[in-house]
């Protein structure tokens, strides 16, 4: 796989830190909480495979997709992922854990598609309409699954408004094979995960339930929580704030 595409920001003498985007999006999204963990974190943007400015794979599955990722990323650090984004680095921190020091999810679920035995997930027959409309409405699915992320979420118009400038900022190449990233199913990785870790949820997410919460708690007992009230699938842009000092708290305790 081609190599990804990767930003530096921040001071090079502060604790690493890589940061992982959602599907659909790029690295850009990250930009408004920037000034913040640049003061405290050496921080690595990294745009996903076929997504943002990473070039599209040949093929891509998931455990290919970890690869790229760690591939492009320091040899240690911590690791902060939304949805899709928080998906994989749950598994980078699972194949390689002597490389994640601690883990941020934000708005992910370690199983993202509804189960038997996991209803705190996109239901199955919502997920395949994405699917299948992706394939002969790229753009207006995209479009529809980011509406979602903001519908009913407090700040909702300022983060479309964003969202569809991160879209303008990078167009991505890959959109299809990325989507089925997201039926990997990662619950095991996070019963057995050793380093700390922060889940973040909002309570208004229509992508990944606000429920999911607790069942991710039962999975990992260790687990620190923080649900964002008013949040939709974007607690760092509607609760930046709030959001940059539960971070920069969860990881400095770490490296204390």
């Amino acid at each position: 796989m081609s190599q990804l595409y990767t930003e530096q920001h921040g001071c090079a003498d502060k604790p690493a830190l890589v940061m992982l985007h959602g599907w659909g999006m790029n690295s850009s999204v990250w930009h408004a909480v920037l000034p913040v963990l640049s003061e405290h974190f050496s921080i690595t943007l990294i745009d996903l495979p076929g997504l943002g400015k990473s070039p599209a794979p040949d093929s891509l599955d998931f455990d290919d997709a970890v690869d790229a990722v760690l591939a492009a990323a320091p040899e240690k650090a911590h690791w902060l992922g939304w949805s899709l984004g928080g998906q994989l680095a749950l598994a980078a921190a699972a194949k390689a854990p002597q490389r994640v020091s601690a883990l941020v999810m934000v708005g992910s679920n370690p199983c993202f598609v509804a189960r038997d035995d996991w209803a705190s997930a996109m239901a199955v027959d919502t997920y395949h309409e994405f699917r299948q409309s992706l394939d002969v409405q790229a753009a207006k699915t995209l479009s529809r699954f980011i509406m979602l992320q903001t519908q009913g979420a407090d700040a909702a118009r300022e983060t479309l408004k964003l969202l569809k400038g991160v879209l303008k900022a990078s167009e991505p190449s890959a959109l299809a094979p990325a989507l089925r990233l997201l039926e990997s199913d990662a619950r095991q990785a996070l019963a057995d995960l050793s380093q700390p870790v922060l889940l973040q949820f909002g309570d208004k997410d229509l992508l990944v339930p606000v429920s999911a919460a607790d069942g991710c708690k039962q999975l990992q007992p260790a687990a620190h929580l923080a649900v964002y009230e008013g949040a939709g699938h974007l607690p760092f842009i509607s609760h930046t704030e709030q959001w940059s000092e539960d971070v920069v708290r969860f990881l400095s305790e770490v490296e204390a």
